[in-house]
Order: structure tokens, then sequence, then C-alpha cells
């Protein structure tokens, strides 16, 4: 026990050193300041004869940190119209690319030109015949660019494309729910970035059943279980190509796969040994530090933040201003201000309650209080400057909720079991490539992970597990499916006092703002989660496609399924639950409530990853229960 104490001790401090990893990083001088990529973006013989015909144009200067890249942007002098863009490396100080406007002037197409154009491709063409009383509309931009859209008889978009007015040729073309969801239009580069790359992908997919697998018995339940985890990668493969109608319905066997499979774990209590010898721990504990510190060196130099992660950013901005981030997210307004990006958008918008510059996010409430609460510590230290720009403290948040999760499995399998199989379960989550995936997009569903391993690891002490389930609860709202389960454990009125206490301080925060911020609360995430319909779920899947069986009432009856299968886990199974029954059934009930929504997206494997993990990795011996039946005397 000296020599794991010991370990456990330099593991926490090493993963703790490596957490400030991005901010450190983050601390490097640039090569180049604004003045100096000015003076290389003007000196271009191009861009000086825009300058000479523009007197009065400035420019407008933003710095890539994760690509290490200048982008200057030349505006025409009092307008927002962009004359020139120029990209800089900041590692050479040369020109990356140097983008001319278009030529002014009248058009070279009319719009039936360039609805003609668009008709010559054949995905338009087959995509656009499965409706009927299909209308188009074509309109030139400002990038001389046109547009041209179809639109059903109920004025939905149902395809698009976009004719280079100067070439007179087709730029590009986007069919179903390409076109109004970015996650359709397969684009690894913004999600998950080199996450994707079959070289890091598959390699932690080896590792991770590697070091996992009972190798006595290669051939036993916990192979398959392993493989079933990683089998989400056919369906990213497919994503990856921009195919939600094969990526989408591939989700649902692995998820049927493991519902089923933790349900069984979670009824049944077979004896079950897992073993982990002292040289494969140390092997484990190892690999530990080299994924830690491969998984935050890439975080910090190749990846990307979605929206999750600004939100997270501007909600703690929110509260350390003593505003409720309900309602309060920055929003476009007709005062755009720091300039436009390549494509001619706007940077950020001038802010009507403040006056102050940020990046637009209006749906940026829909999580809750415990993800703006989390970034805080973050934002505190390092800040925001308004932008949606390289977000340091949105990195550093993202890699200590991966951090958090590793170190409570960690402590979660010590507790419940020994040290080794602790060691085992962090490894479990270090070499999983869809951790991996998610830290890369730098979003917040790693936090819910990490609060479902500490929940594990406080099993034993039912105040701290419900503050715990309540802040797991307040951060996604599908740890709520817990509730019941952890009803029929012993002390459940000390684990509900302890959920109510968790529940009221994370309220809190709601109510800043009075009664009406609970409504507001309600409306911007429950009410808006339940109404949305998007093409990544079965269930409404078939909205963005002619051809596809309406599911709206399967998805109905199966929703009323789960509400009463999570509510009979307060009574059954009737007998004692040991901690990996509570883990398969936590799990189960989170697997059926995802499969239940009306969106899924990878990094929601997060969510019940822990849980999981614990349900196929934690040995189950007599002597060994977790002291919970079902009606004790109290």
């Amino acid at each position: 026990m000296g020599i794991w104490s010991r370990s456990s001790r330099s593991l926490a401090v090493a993963l703790l050193a490596l957490a400030l990893a991005p901010a450190v990083a983050h601390a490097a001088g640039r090569q180049l300041d604004r003045s100096r990529v000015i003076a290389i973006a003007g000196a271009s013989p191009e861009v000086a004869g825009v300058l000479r015909e523009n007197p009065g144009a400035h420019w407008e200067v933003l710095y890539s940190r994760p690509r290490r890249t200048w982008t200057a942007v030349l505006e025409a002098p009092g307008k927002h119209t962009v004359l020139a863009t120029v990209r800089v490396s900041d590692r050479s100080s040369s020109v990356l690319s140097s983008r001319l406007a278009p030529a002014t002037g009248p058009p070279r197409l009319t719009a039936g030109g360039a609805k003609t154009l668009a008709w010559r491709s054949p995905a338009i063409r087959d995509w656009v015949r499965q409706y009927h009383g299909v209308t188009t509309d074509a309109t030139l931009g400002d990038d001389r660019v046109w547009t041209v859209r179809y639109l059903d008889r109920a004025g939905n978009d149902i395809a698009e494309a976009r004719v280079d007015d100067a070439s007179m040729e087709l730029a590009g073309t986007r069919t179903g729910p390409q076109v109004g969801w970015q996650l359709a239009r397969g684009e690894p580069s913004s999600y998950g970035r080199l996450a994707n790359r079959w070289w890091i992908f598959l390699p932690l997919c080896l590792l991770f059943v590697g070091g996992l697998l009972d190798w006595r018995r290669p051939f036993s339940m916990r192979t398959v279980d392993l493989l079933a985890l990683l089998s989400f990668g056919v369906s990213l493969h497919w994503f990856n190509e921009g195919d939600l109608f094969v990526s989408t319905p591939l989700i649902y066997p692995p998820l049927i796969y493991l519902l089923v499979r933790l349900i069984r774990v979670g009824w049944t209590q077979p004896l079950r040994r897992v073993e982990v010898g002292s040289t494969h721990a140390l092997i484990l504990v190892a690999l530990i530090f080299a994924l830690v510190g491969f998984r935050l060196g890439l975080n910090n130099r190749d990846s990307n933040i979605l929206d999750v992660g600004y939100a997270g950013v501007v909600g703690a901005d929110r509260l350390l201003h003593g505003t409720v981030p309900y309602g309060h997210m920055p929003v476009k307004t007709a005062k755009p201000c720091h300039g436009r990006y390549a494509n001619g958008d706007p940077v950020a918008y001038v802010q009507s309650t403040d006056g102050r510059c940020e990046s637009a996010i209006e749906s940026g409430d829909t999580y809750g209080p415990m993800v703006y609460a989390a970034y805080v510590p973050a934002v505190a230290a390092l800040g925001w400057s308004g932008l949606w720009d390289h977000l340091p403290a949105a990195h550093v948040a993202s890699s200590a909720f991966d951090l958090l999760a590793i170190a409570g499995l960690f402590v979660a399998g010590w507790r419940l079991r020994s040290p080794r199989i602790g060691v085992l379960l962090a490894f479990g989550w270090a070499a999983n490539p869809f951790t991996l995936y998610t830290l890369n997009m730098n979003t917040n569903d790693a936090l819910v992970g990490a609060l479902m391993a500490w929940f594990m690891a406080a099993l034993s002490l039912p105040f701290v597990r419900g503050v715990l389930l309540a802040a797991a609860a307040m951060t996604k709202l599908g740890p709520f499916a817990l509730v019941p389960l952890v009803a029929s454990l012993r002390r459940r009125w000390l684990t509900a006092a302890g959920f109510l206490v968790g529940l009221a301080a994370l309220l809190s925060l709601v109510l800043i703002d009075g009664l009406d911020g609970l409504r507001l609360f309600y409306d911007r995430t429950l009410h808006f989660q339940l109404d949305r319909v998007t093409p990544l779920s079965i269930w409404t899947l078939g909205t963005f496609h002619p051809g596809w069986p309406n599911l709206h009432w399967l998805q109905q009856a199966f929703q009323i399924a789960v509400i009463l299968g999570c509510t009979l886990l307060a009574v059954l199974p009737r007998r004692r639950k040991d901690a990996a029954a509570v883990a398969a059934l936590g799990g189960a009930a989170l697997v059926a409530t995802q499969m239940a929504s009306s969106y899924w997206f990878y990094p929601y494997i997060c969510w019940w990853l822990p849980l999981a993990l614990l349900a196929v990795l934690l040995p189950r011996e007599p002597a060994h229960p977790e002291p919970a039946p079902l009606f004790t005397p109290r």
C-alpha cells in the first residue's frame, strides 16, 4: 500500500501541473505584433495598389493561436466593405495567402443564369426532384457569389448552391440538413480536428482495448463491451463524410447494446474477478501520464472551441458581473464591430445593454447553471476579451474537466475496490478516443462525466453523493434520470437532503433576476431542448428527408417507457445493490435518456462512460457489496 500511496500522490501532482499547460503555453510570446502584420500585408504589390486607390482604408487584424497565423482584413474607409484579406504566418513572417475583393461593376450573371448553372449539379437535381412544388431564389452577395436557394411548399430551405459570378462556376452545394446545420456538412477540421485522423484514432482504440482487456480470457464479454464502446467510430466516419442519413442511424445499435448490457449487469449480480497485476498497473500509470500530456498538448496546439465552450466563458463572465446568463447572452445588433471575418460576417456586435463589443451567441444559455459556474475560476483568472477568439479560459476549463474525470475514476476505483482498479478505470477514460474527441472541441460534456465519476467515488457518503448528483443534473439535465435509483439506496433521506441543498445552491444563481429568472431558465433550457428538431436523432431525421418515415409517435412511446423504467429503479431490483449495479443502472438510465431525445452528439458518450467503465470493470464479490438495501430501518 505504501508504494501505491506514493504513486497516487505523484499522479495527482502531475495531473494538476498538466492542467496548467494550456495557460502556460498561451503565455508564450508571439513572434509578430499588429503593426508588423500590417506592414507585411501592405507590402504586397497588389494590396499596395488597393491602398493607393482607397486612401483612408483601415486594417482589422486577428490572431489564430492554434494555427499560429494572422489574418489582416483591409476595409474601405467609413464602411465595412472588405477590400483585401491577407494571411501571415507568425512563425516565418511570410504571406500565406492574399485575396483581393471581387471586382466591382455589373455582375456577369443574371439570377436566371445562376439558377441554370446551379441546376447542372447532379447532387442538387437528385435531391430537389424528391420534392413537389419547389421554388427557387437567387441572390448576389457582397462577395460576388450567387446563392441559389431551393424551398419546399412550406418555405423551408431544402438545398442551396453557390455560384461564383466572376468565373461563372459552381462554388459549392448543400442539400437537406447541410443547409441549416454546420454539423451535417462533413467538416472534421471543425469537430475534433486531429482527433479524427486515423493515425490518432485507431491507435487509441487499440490502446483502449489492449489496456483494459482480460488477456487470460480474450473472448469474454468484457471484450465485447470494450468493442461496443468503440463502435461509435463507424458512425463518426460517416459523420465526417457529411452523410447524416447513414451516421445517425448507426448511433443506435451500440446504444441499444449498451442499454441491454448495463441493465443485465445491474439486474444480476454474478461474481466477477478483475485482477490487475503490479507490472500491468505500472504500465497503465506510465500510459496515463503519457496520454494526459498528449491530450493536453494536442488541445493546446490543435483544437477548436465550439459554441458550447464559448457559451461557458460568456456565462461565467455574466456571473462574475452579477448577471444571470439566461436571457443575457450577446446577440446580433445593427452595429457590427471589431471588423469582419474573411467571409464578410461581422466578428462582433455592439451590445445595446452595455455598449460592449461582443461576439454573438444567442442560444448559449441552454445549459444548466453548473456549466457557467464551472467556468468561473478560469474566466476569473484569464479573463475574456468579449470575442470568440482563442479563449484561453475555455481551454483551461475543458482540460480541467478532463483531468477531474480521470482523477474521479481513479478515486472511485480506489474507494470501491483498490488503487489498481482505480488506475485501470482512469486509463479507460484517458485512452478512450471519444474523450479526446470531446476535449479537442473544448465542450463541457466532460464535466458531466467528471461529476458522475466523483458521484461514484462518494457513493458511501450519502449527503455528498446527493450534492454531486444535483451538480450533474444542473449541468445537462440528463442525470435527473438517476434520482429514483439513488432513492433506493440506504440513508436516502440524507442523500435527498444533499441533493436539495445542491439544487438550491445552483438555482440561487438563476434567482438573481427573481422569480422571472426561474421562468426564463425553464424557457431557455428544457423548453428549448424539447422543441428542437434536429438531424442528429433518428426520431426527427425524417424532417430533413421526404422519404424518411415519421417516427414521432414511436419516440413519444419510447420516452414514456424510459420515464417509467427510470421511475421503477426506485423499487427494482428488490435486493442489495452493489457499486457495480448502481453504476450499471445509472449508466442505463443515461443511455436510455439520450436515446429518447431529439439530439445526440459524440461528446455525449462522456456522460455515461465513467458509469459504463465501473459497471464492466469493477470486481464483484460477496465480501465487497455496496450496503444499500431497498428498505433498511434508519
